[in-house]
């Protein structure tokens, strides 16, 4: 029996692969099992005897075990130079950077984030920031056997604090923003950033932004070589030389790099790009010949319409990230129009303070549904509503009507913005997702043309 490849998702099996079973509180693929041997599944990693004649390892963690296994099957992702990326915001679209300019110049990386899973064998969606060790594993690997010498990664905390990234070293570990994040799951701030943390003490060189406060702390974490980047300081300053809703200039050690992202955090992100790639071995000057015009992910600050008013759609659900999003966009808006809501099941504090941060920069605030989960999506607006201390926010929990209220009433000059979904392409709504675009939703109300199909 060989085993060529490692999954514990039906849609990867194919013939030759070892399925593993996970039996979770949120995530159970027992009854994948007969579907897997179908599709050629001829190992099952189990903690469990099934009843199946496909050979079957017993094991009470299927995912060590799995993960041991991925050392053997996919052996070259050892090979690849990983640049890793943390912080509350900036590790998407700082990874789409690195990972489309690397393209450029002829190093397409495997690429491991919360947008998508892209093993240069096809590009999947992703279903968690950080996967399991043995499926980052499989990606690594499977993009080593394509040639790729390089990986670019979003590393969770939740990833780092759950060992997701154990016996792993990265080249260039990447600190991008903190904020206030994940306290439902982690229960304190300095739980969060010490998690975080952990991505530099497995990292050979870490690049650490010196525009945020915690700087010192993540320096001091780090067990290689240290450098920083920031505005005007550090190892890799950047200046903005221009700048509009079209657009930014950005100067970098000298350089000059467009890029069609506006905003000060977006200038960062790109600095973060232009130091990774610089930290990998690629000259300057080259790096930023890479990096000029590249195109960041979708759903972040994403321009879905230009016309007498501007349209965006951003993944901003955390106070520091909506704060950052729309103090970006109120000097070019004549009106600043957000639309807005808040996960349910997660961290409850958060929610009065995006209320305050979206009171602090816009004109008008459109209160509507997230994904509620399993929360009652009256109870979320509440607990958000209770921070607006003068804006009376306009309250309409269907989340399409609240969209087309804010195109209703936008007018020439104005800014309208979606937040919180980005690039997810559902809601989740007791235990189902439903399906549902942010993007698809605007140019459906607007009447545009559908695009061709994003290719990430």
């Amino acid at each position: 029996m060989e085993v060529k490849e490692i999954t514990h998702l039906l849609e990867d099996v194919e013939e030759g692969t070892a399925f593993v079973v996970i039996r979770g509180r949120t995530f159970d693929n027992l009854p994948d099992v007969p579907y897997a041997i179908k599709r050629g599944a001829v190992l099952l990693i189990t903690p469990e005897r099934l009843p199946y004649d496909t050979p079957q390892t017993l094991v009470k963690d299927p995912r060590k075990a799995a993960t041991e296994l991925a050392d053997k099957v996919y052996p070259g992702w050892r090979f690849l130079n990983l640049v890793g990326i943390t912080g509350t915001n900036g590790k998407t679209t700082t990874s789409f950077l690195i990972r489309n300019a690397l393209r450029k110049m002829g190093y397409p990386p495997a690429l491991i984030g919360t947008v998508v899973w892209d093993d240069l064998h096809r590009v999947k969606k992703a279903t968690l920031t950080t996967p399991e060790a043995f499926y980052i594993r499989r990606i690594l690997g499977r993009a080593a056997r394509k040639g790729a010498k390089f990986g670019v990664m979003e590393v969770s905390s939740i990833g780092l604090a759950q060992g997701r990234v154990e016996g792993m070293e990265f080249a260039v570990g990447v600190l991008t923003s903190i904020g206030r994040d994940h306290l439902d799951y982690h229960g304190s701030f300095e739980a969060y950033i010490e998690a975080k943390a952990l991505l530099f003490s497995r990292s050979r060189k870490a690049l650490i932004n010196a525009d945020s406060p915690y700087a010192p702390y993540f320096l001091s974490a780090a067990k290689g070589e240290a450098y920083t980047y920031g505005e005007g300081k550090g190892d890799f300053p950047f200046r903005i030389l221009e700048t509009s809703i079209e657009g930014t200039v950005v100067e970098i050690l000298g350089r000059r790099v467009r890029t069609p992202l506006i905003g000060k955090f977006n200038a960062q992100n790109l600095t973060a790009a232009f130091g990774s790639l610089v930290l990998l071995g690629f000259k300057p000057d080259t790096v930023a010949q890479s990096l000029d015009s590249v195109s960041g992910p979708p759903g972040r600050l994403e321009r879905v319409f230009a016309g007498k008013f501007h349209v965006f759609v951003d993944y901003a659900h955390t106070p520091d990230a909506i704060d950052r999003v729309l103090s970006v966009l109120r000097p070019y808006a004549r009106r600043l129009i957000a639309v807005f809501g808040a996960g349910g099941n997660r961290d409850r504090g958060k929610r009065p303070e995006m209320a305050k941060a979206v009171e602090r920069w816009a004109d008008i605030a459109v209160l509507t549904s997230d994904n509620p989960r399993w929360e009652d999506p009256m109870a979320i607006i509440e607990d958000i509503r209770r921070g607006f201390k003068e804006m009376r926010p306009v309250v309409i929990p269907d989340r399409r009507e609240a969209i087309g209220e804010a195109l209703a009433i936008a007018g020439e000059g104005d800014v309208v913005v979606v937040l919180g979904k980005g690039h997810e392409d559902y809601q989740e709504i007791e235990g189902k997702r439903l399906p549902f675009s942010d993007t698809e939703v605007i140019r459906g109300l607007l009447g545009l043309p559908t695009p061709a199909e994003y290719s990430p």
